[in-house]
């Protein structure tokens, strides 16, 4: 005769592995751990405060580091790549030179003024590797950890609007946008 699985045993064993979980989680090494995160998010915070957007974008080249030992290869890695990619464009529109080459094939000089400047490719960047911090903090994670995610999320987010704010700069729209509003109290 097959010995077949009891579905109360599946629930018992369930059970005890939630307990051990909470044990964990609660144990000295648990507390401390999300004590830690609770910090290392609070340092993002204040370098989100400060604007310090290069030290931000340093902050989370670490912590994609530290995704491959915690939360294995394959996610880790696409992360990895997706930082890299995050990098290149923040380079490309630090500098207002290379950003005015990389846009203007996009756009026509005389459309700059005027033209809703987009980065598609930053904002796809940006969005997908926050996709991947929310699978991170999916599931069982701790409210430390889905703190710590979320603020590098928010961080990320705050990169970007950075960037687009260079991009603007760059290609002339805050000149634009002042002239416009200079018409405006004119009137």
């Amino acid at each position: 005769m097959v010995k077949t699985g009891s579905p109360l045993e599946f629930a018992h064993r369930l059970d005890m592995a939630d307990d051990i979980l909470a044990s964990i989680r609660e144990s000295k090494p648990g507390l401390r751990l999300s004590k830690e995160l609770q910090k290392a998010a609070s340092e993002m915070g204040l370098a989100l405060k400060a604007k310090d957007f290069d030290t931000l974008l340093a902050m989370e080249k670490i912590a994609v580091q530290r995704d491959f030992s915690v939360y294995g290869t394959e996610l880790a890695q696409k992360s990895e790549n997706g930082h890299k990619q995050i990098m290149e464009r923040w380079r490309i529109v630090s500098n207002p030179r290379t950003a005015r080459e990389d846009f203007q094939a996009t756009y026509a000089p005389e459309n700059l003024p005027k033209a809703r400047i987009m980065d598609t490719v930053m904002e796809s960047l940006i969005k997908t590797q926050c996709r991947r911090l929310s699978d991170y903090a999916k599931g069982n994670a701790t409210p430390a950890e889905k703190l710590y995610f979320s603020r590098r999320q928010e961080c990320l987010k705050a990169v970007y609007k950075e960037h687009m704010l260079h991009l603007s700069r760059a290609l002339g729209q805050d000149r634009a946008q002042e002239n416009s509003k200079g018409k405006y109290l004119s009137r």
